[in-house]
């Protein structure tokens, strides 16, 4: 079975409401809200809303940061979440992006990484944890188990999640390449701490999946999220990040160049110019085949198959790429999947490669 958890960057409560009902009607499994203050609307307060409105799946943060709230204030708020939502709650965490570095700051380290998910962890369970230092307490404690997810965008923050996560939000491609090595670090770093690597759950961040009957305009309308991927790879160097050494340099300069004061609701000028930059560089192709999922209905269908049978099945995607009527198209065509065995009709049996933009 292939499995879609819908994040939502949306600008008011009411907009958020609105994608997470139709998401969830069309088969979503999970929906996650952005913590991104400067640009959207608060994640705690569109969650409250959604807690009212979605009964089926369950709802949280993908993801929130060690930064801007204090681990009290963040168990806090998913305690009562969890005592509210009738479909079950999750909760992200991260070094920070655009919640962080639009208010000035810059993302977590590591260290201060797992400090926070274990003080928030402790917290959840017993009510008493340690944060910088000072004993912190909860008292209002969540009735049922809050799974705690990390988000890893290089190998570091991948066994930081492997030693002490429920669940990892992947960030670092689907490529056969980075899935074996993805894998090959969990299943040494879980078996390492003790834990079955099996018992953790994984969502690959696809940034978007795009359906459409023209493939070069599936492909368009979404290649230039692979300038948000490039950020996320070069944030701390390039070390770590499973990228060939010739395309080193150029992916984190392709990084650099992202607009993220723009994050989430970048302008089609701006989307355009991403893509001429990458093909420009020299990462278009590579980095395409690393992160993207796009093309008609046939190629969609069969890349997932093939990523299905390398044991990647749970996508997080969103609605930058054609809003709800992506979102629709994307869980369509995993609903008809999933019914199907995960197989292909019979007249797309014949696989083919996606095609691309040429430089």
């Amino acid at each position: 079975m292939i499995e879609i958890e819908v994040n939502i960057n949306a600008r008011t409560i009411a907009e958020a409401v609105h994608l997470a009902v139709e998401a969830e009607a069309s088969g979503a499994r999970q929906i996650g809200v952005w913590d991104s203050p400067a640009a959207f609307a608060d994640c705690w307060t569109t969650l409250g809303a959604l807690s009212q409105r979605i009964s089926t799946i369950p709802i949280g943060v993908a993801v929130t940061n060690p930064l801007t709230r204090h681990p009290v204030v963040t168990a806090s708020a998913i305690a009562a979440l969890a005592n509210t939502a009738a479909g079950g709650v999750f909760l992200g965490i991260g070094t920070g992006d655009s919640g962080v570095y639009n208010l000035g700051g810059r993302a977590a380290t590591r260290s201060v990484l797992r400090e926070y998910v274990i003080c928030v962890k402790e917290l959840l369970g017993s009510g008493r944890s340690r944060w910088h230092g000072r004993d912190v307490f909860l008292d209002q404690r969540p009735q049922v188990k809050v799974p705690l997810y990390v988000s890893a965008h290089g190998v570091k923050a991948l066994e930081l999640a492997a030693e002490v996560a429920d669940g990892i939000f992947l960030g670092l491609g689907h490529s056969q390449d980075v899935v074996t090595e993805v894998l090959a670090v969990l299943s040494r770093v879980a078996s390492e701490a003790g834990r079955d690597p099996s018992s953790i759950d994984l969502w690959w961040n696809s940034y978007a999946i795009s359906v459409d009957a023209d493939s070069d305009q599936a492909i368009t309308e979404s290649g230039w999220l692979l300038a948000h991927a490039a950020h996320h790879l070069a944030r701390f160097g390039m070390d770590g990040k499973m990228v060939p050494a010739e395309f080193r340099d150029k992916v984190a300069e392709l990084g650099e160049y992202y607009r993220l004061t723009h994050h989430g609701r970048h302008s089609s000028e701006h989307r355009e110019d991403y893509i001429e930059k990458a093909i420009e560089l020299g990462v278009w192709g590579y980095l395409r085949d690393r992160f993207l999922i796009a093309g008609n209905h046939a190629e969609v269908r069969s890349k997932l198959k093939a990523l299905h049978s390398m044991g990647v099945r749970k996508f997080e995607t969103g609605p930058s790429v054609r809003g709800l009527e992506g979102i629709r198209s994307v869980l369509d065509l995993v609903g008809e999947m999933n019914r199907n065995g995960v197989g292909l009709r019979p007249d797309d049996r014949e696989e083919s490669q996606l095609p691309g933009l040429h430089a």
